[in-house]
């Protein structure tokens, strides 16, 4: 416990020492801007669909509150992305961010309370920081405590996989494999994102939509790790 909150602590310094983090007006700038059908920037936009149908499938499968608030994120995901990607600005890029960060400190607190049963009684107060995050950034101009909501769960869930993996009191499932391939997933995705026009330029997709396809099998292992331990009652 004292070494997750060493991390965030470490994490939100980092940030602080850096100063206020603007968002970057050419990051709107997208490589594949085809419009095809009468569908702007159509990859960018329609490359959201598999949020659409990941999010139905764990919505319908999900049996507690948390599980919900996930998959409500991923579905809304789809939307709140193709709304943007439709015409990208700041003013729609809100709409993109909002549901991210439902998913983000769902998982979270979904992970974190198999470690520390009292962490389910953080999904709220984690939710109404993700949340705040992007008012803040809307308001301010300021992405740091977005960007804090966004990667430091990637931090902090590895350690909390590789904790379970060396206590012996802690059960381990074959349900944790899949968390490894969601995390493998997402960085890719972001590396995908980074690489926008090199990706478009040997590729007959942008990495900006490959980075939407990767990041959406990453929303496919969480279903499955989901699905796994509903099978198995944990």
């Amino acid at each position: 416990m004292f070494i997750l909150i060493g991390l965030l602590i470490a994490c939100a310094s980092v940030l602080l020492y850096l100063g206020p983090i603007a968002q970057d007006e050419t990051y709107h700038s997208f490589a594949d801007s085809r419009s095809i059908f009468g569908i702007p920037n159509f990859w960018n936009v329609v490359s959201n669909l598999p949020f659409a149908f990941i999010g139905t499938l764990g919505l319908i499968r999900a049996r507690d509150s948390a599980s919900r608030l996930l998959f409500a994120g991923v579905f809304l995901t789809a939307f709140g992305s193709a709304y943007y990607h439709w015409s990208p600005d700041d003013a729609r890029l809100v709409w993109d961010r909002l549901p991210m960060t439902i998913v983000f400190m769902s998982l979270l607190a979904m992970i974190a309370s198999e470690e520390f049963p009292f962490a389910r009684r953080m999904l709220i107060p984690l939710e109404c920081v993700g949340i705040a995050s992007v008012v803040w950034w809307r308001l301010s101009g300021d992405l740091r405590v977005y960007v804090l909501v966004q990667f430091a769960p990637m931090v902090i869930i590895p350690v909390l996989l590789l904790s379970r993996s060396w206590t012996a009191t802690t059960p381990r499932t074959s349900s944790t494999s899949a968390l490894w391939w969601m995390i493998l997933l997402y960085a890719l995705a972001k590396f995908a994102e980074a690489l926008d026009s090199p990706i478009y330029s040997a590729l007959p997709l942008s990495g900006h939509t490959l980075k939407h396809f990767l990041a959406a099998a990453s929303t496919w292992f969480i279903l499955r790790w989901r699905t796994q331990q509903s099978v198995s009652g944990t």
